[in-house]
């Protein structure tokens, strides 16, 4: 055979072994047990629980007396718990859509904003204060909704 030829039957070999080994993978995960993606269901107490202990700690920070000499340490580790929820969840797409989660995200980011701007131990003004507060109220009803 011409140099050619041999490669033309070296790649339809090629193919052809590739897709028996293909048909057999298929085949065998067949008959593999199929689990599905686990369900949000399974994870919604952790959303609900971890939520709830964010909604709490905005609470607790923003309410601070402002001369209390533990507020940039609360400050520091209420943004460090909020960048680990919104981490953690931003990329749900069974989330985004729950009024919980956008009340709380909007929240965070006009705390984290606030206290990017102004630093740890500015308080928060009373008309933004208000605002965070009644976000935190709508996004724990609409937890306990299971919203």
């Amino acid at each position: 055979p011409l140099p050619h030829q041999n490669h033309h039957h070296s790649s339809r070999r090629h193919f052809l072994s590739l897709s028996a080994v293909t048909t057999a993978t298929l085949s065998l995960s067949s008959l593999l047990p199929v689990t599905p993606p686990p369900a949000f269901a399974a994870d919604d107490e952790e959303y609900v629980k971890e939520t709830s202990d964010v909604i709490n700690k905005v609470r607790n920070t923003i309410n601070m007396d402002k001369n209390d000499p533990n507020v940039a340490t609360a400050v520091a580790e209420l943004r460090d718990t909020s960048n680990s929820w919104v981490a953690k969840y931003r990329r749900e797409k069974a989330l985004l859509g729950r009024p919980s989660f956008r009340e709380i995200y909007s929240a965070l980011n006009a705390v984290s904003g606030h206290y990017i701007s102004f630093g740890p131990t500015a308080p928060i003004p009373a008309k933004r204060k208000a605002r965070i507060l009644e976000e935190m109220d709508t996004a724990e009803k609409a937890l306990l909704r299971g919203r």
